[in-house]
């Protein structure tokens, strides 16, 4: 099961949940709609995954590292943004922010694996919009982060972004991933990796 939460970013918060265990997917939305979700579907979180380190991306995470006892999983070419208001942009906001609970932070690269219920996540590493942003692959579905949109793909001119990483990571996924992947990405609608073959001009 997938549950899309949308913040004040227009930031797609996703849990993912298998065999009442469950997974957050980059929290930046609001902490009060992920405990109630959680709550009423009786799921027992096990962790936090973040596709990238930005500050929409991760608002919600003291609150939820609070409320649960769980770790927050984050490649580790991106865990410095979670201790940088600089890196991971909240400077250019009123609030800068930082992960409280460094303890709770465990890296992963490329191939991490993870259980949910009778199934597993396994991170594909593509870089390009930061340097450790990732992809999800849980079911038949990949969580892009700021990589790939529904029709558009993500900036490569923030820090630690590379346009020429970004291009082989998105070449990386076109040639990869089944057509019939549903793609939920960071921002905007859904999609399928065949979609945006067909349809996203950045990918031609």
């Amino acid at each position: 099961m997938v549950k899309q939460i949308i913040n004040n970013f227009t930031e797609n918060t996703y849990i993912i949940s298998n065999n009442k265990q469950g997974y957050i997917i980059d929290p930046g939305a609001d902490v009060l709609d992920i405990i109630d979700y959680l709550n009423k579907e009786n799921i027992n979180l096990k962790g936090v995954l973040l596709t990238h380190g930005h500050f929409d991306h991760i608002i919600s995470l003291n609150d939820i590292l609070t409320h649960y006892n769980v770790n927050v999983y984050v490649h580790e070419f991106d865990r410095d943004f979670l201790f940088d208001a600089s890196l991971n942009l909240s400077n250019t906001t009123k609030h800068k922010f930082i992960v409280n609970d460094k303890k709770k932070v465990v890296t992963f690269t490329e191939g991490f694996k993870l259980k949910i219920g009778s199934e597993e996540i396994r991170v594909m590493h593509t870089p390009g919009h930061t340097r450790g942003s990732s992809t999800f692959l849980y079911s038949n579905y990949c969580f892009t982060g700021d990589t790939l949109f529904k029709g558009s793909i993500g900036r490569s001119d923030l820090p630690t972004g590379d346009e020429v990483k970004i291009k082989k990571s998105l070449k990386r996924m076109m040639n990869e991933l089944n057509d019939n992947k549903i793609v939920y990405p960071g921002h905007g609608h859904f999609s399928t990796i065949l979609n945006e073959k067909m349809d996203n001009i950045y990918l031609k």
